[in-house]
């Protein structure tokens, strides 16, 4: 029987299977290979962590439900535990952050799999949702692109991971609002987030306001609270302009869908708000 070791960490393997529509051989256990794959994600090498083992994890394996439904459990408990979504957790500037990054990527992965035919028991989703929460705050590298290694972008697939779990039926309004909540101590980091996050952020924020999951109520107190006020330290300006492209970017979202305009007024006097500095100066 072939070493699913050696064949998680065979490139040309792998990118036959992956032309092959994603084909195991039979006497691979999927389970067992998904585990192998797992440590692949924090490797260095941009093509068989992201190209080769997150593509085959998320859409040859949990896609293709080639696990059972306690496998799966299993499979996320294992993502979600130290040696994976909190793997040296608090380190900056590191190789670390590839493991922590994708983990939750395979978590969204999981989740999304799981909501069009849930299987997973309520308990396994909130477990998900309390981790991303708990790992967004404890993270500490948001790189997007790395030169010679690929991409990070940890807030980017954060995001979708919390995306997921929002829209998962085992949420509750309460749920949503833990989310949301997280997102606006997301968009007033101090370190620059130039590589799309705020769109991907936005997107949380827009599926639960589009689809009503929470009170316009929570909504207006949850706007105002994503204003920054500006001093004359550097890092809160750059914690004021995350804010504003978060803003801009949900405010766009409802607006060109149509969608909860009255929210969309809201966002658009905090965005006047947060500029008045410039704007006072035109007068």
């Amino acid at each position: 029987m072939p070493d699913v070791r050696e064949l998680a960490t065979s490139k040309q393997f792998l990118r036959s299977s992956t032309e092959n529509n994603y084909e195991i051989p039979a006497e691979i256990d999927s389970f067992a290979f998904a585990r192998a794959l797992l440590a692949n994600l924090a490797s260095t090498d941009e093509e068989l962590r992201d190209e080769l083992s997150y593509m085959f994890l998320a859409s040859g394996i949990i896609d293709r439900h080639k696990l059972t439904v306690h496998q799966v459990a299993e499979f996320l408990h294992l993502v979600l535990d130290k040696d994976h979504l909190f793997y040296h957790i608090g380190e900056a500037g590191t190789d670390s952050v590839f493991m922590r990054s994708f983990s939750s990527l395979i978590v969204a992965g999981i989740i999304y799999t799981d909501s069009r035919n849930p299987a997973l028991s309520p308990q396994d989703i909130h477990l998900a949702k309390d981790a991303l929460l708990h790992y967004a705050q404890q993270e500490k590298d948001w790189r997007g692109y790395v030169e010679g290694k690929g991409w990070a972008h940890a807030m980017a697939h954060l995001a979708d991971a919390l995306d997921e779990c929002a829209q998962h039926q085992s949420m509750s309004a309460g749920d949503r609002q833990e989310i949301l909540k997280s997102l606006s101590n997301l968009i007033k980091l101090p370190e620059p987030l130039y590589h799309e996050e705020d769109m991907r952020l936005a997107t949380v924020a827009y599926h639960i306001i589009a689809c009503k999951q929470v009170s316009d109520d929570f909504l207006a107190s949850w706007i105002a609270n994503c204003y920054v006020e500006r001093d004359s330290d550097v890092s809160v300006w750059m914690s004021a302009s995350n804010a504003k492209n978060f803003l801009r970017s949900l405010y766009f979202l409802l607006f060109w869908d149509n969608m909860a305009l009255n929210i969309a007024d809201q966002i658009s006097d905090i965005l006047k708000k947060q500029d008045a500095v410039y704007l006072s100066s035109r007068n």
